[in-house]
């Protein structure tokens, strides 16, 4: 299977833009500042600038034990266009500061728990990848739903391993126990759909891949699909992978949505993670 080469040149404008704003964020700035910096940032991966700057203000956050003042500000900013992202980031934080969330935010609701797992997952793939990938192990402590949440993230991490080559990814992925399969296919789907990039041709191979686990891709993807709807950064390569992986146009998967978005990702309610990824592959059958 070749590569497609916008996958890589996508990854490589993601990479790029979360070290800028860490770079930015390592000098002293108020918060009007830095949302001005962040929306100046081009919007198909602005929200990755949220995500960076929400790793570095949890960051500091966490080293000052102010019970996330700094973040929660830039939080009600921000919140209904970035929150999938910003929630990824404090995983980033929690996960470089060596600790796990405890009660955090008491007053948020369990969905964003799940996107914070998520950015652990990532961060331990990437900066811990011989023992996370190789060797398969999951930090002390994490389990149940969080260890989904952790798996999800990794699934993300594993697709930018493969740089979006599908057979690449597959082997990745078959050294991986059966169980974990479901959350790390998720995990590509979202990676998939938000970095953008594939071509026909690999996401049908993808779809064949996931297997069992084809469901789980095609929620990432819809996942996806939230995130970009939320921050208004919809795209030629979203809608290929919605109607190649999901066999639906992003504006069908909308209307099916409905307020989705907001009842879950963004003003986050009392129902669990589980209950939006059954709502989600409801609208697939």
């Amino acid at each position: 299977m070749s590569l497609s080469a916008k996958v890589s040149d996508n990854m490589h404008q993601v990479q790029k833009l979360f070290l800028e704003v860490q770079e930015f964020m390592f000098q002293p700035h108020s918060l009007e500042e830095i949302i001005s910096f962040l929306d100046a940032q081009p919007l198909i991966f602005r929200s990755v600038g949220y995500e960076s700057a929400s790793f570095m203000m949890g960051m500091k956050d966490l080293e000052a034990g102010n019970e996330m003042e700094n973040l929660m500000a830039l939080y009600k900013t921000s919140l209904l266009q970035h929150s999938f992202h910003m929630d990824i980031g404090l995983g980033w934080a929690f996960a470089k500061s060596g600790t796990l969330p405890g009660i955090i935010f008491p007053n948020r609701k369990p969905v964003m728990r799940e996107m914070v797992f998520d950015g652990i997952g990532y961060y331990h793939g990437l900066f811990k990848g011989r023992r996370t990938v190789r060797e398969q192990l999951v930090p002390e402590g994490i389990a149940g739903t969080d260890l989904w949440g952790f798996d999800q993230g990794l699934g993300r991490r594993l697709w930018y391993m493969a740089k979006g080559n599908v057979d690449e990814l597959s082997l990745l992925m078959e050294s991986f126990p059966a169980h974990r399969h479901p959350a790390l296919w998720s995990g590509v789907g979202i990676a998939c759909g938000y970095v953008g990039g594939s071509i026909q041709e690999g996401l049908e191979l993808l779809l064949k891949y996931s297997g069992e686990s084809k469901n789980n891709l095609q929620t990432g993807i819809i996942l996806a699909l939230m995130s970009r709807q939320a921050s208004g950064s919809i795209g030629q390569d979203l809608e290929t992978a919605c109607r190649v992986i999901c066999n639906k146009t992003t504006t069908e998967i909308e209307e099916k949505i409905g307020d989705f978005t907001k009842k879950y990702f963004y003003i986050y309610n009392s129902k669990a993670y589980s209950s939006l990824l059954t709502e989600i592959e409801s609208i697939l059958i």
